[in-house]
């Protein structure tokens, strides 16, 4: 870069700062590159593993529904009297008296 022809000094110093900064430079871009697509690729396997788990879990979800539907369909009048259950004459309600801020006890006139 500074060479002289005829005395024959030559400063090449800013050459190697220069050359050996690009070095360490592409160095750096290409450790970064592999950690970046190594961060990537595992992202990726984690979410088809919790997609695959989703998937299981909406399938276990569809089948409680249904059991529970067809339970609840099948709750009769009949059945609550073989169970015991009997049909309540005396209502009692509990309301909120918002005069003393506390609980009544309402029945209903009949």
């Amino acid at each position: 870069m500074f060479c002289k022809k005829n005395k024959r000094i030559c400063n090449r110093e800013p050459n190697k700062i220069w050359f050996w900064a690009l070095v360490v430079a592409l160095f750096f871009g290409a450790v970064s590159y592999g950690y970046f697509v190594r961060g990537t690729i595992v992202n990726v396997v984690a979410r088809q593993s919790m997609q695959t788990e989703i998937t299981a879990l909406d399938t276990a979800v569809l089948d409680l529904e249904s059991q529970y539907i067809k339970a609840k369909n099948s709750v009769t009048y009949e059945l609550a009297e073989q169970l015991g259950f009997v049909t309540v004459t005396n209502q009692k309600f509990v309301t909120r008296n918002t005069a003393n801020l506390g609980l009544s006890l309402v029945t209903p006139e009949r």
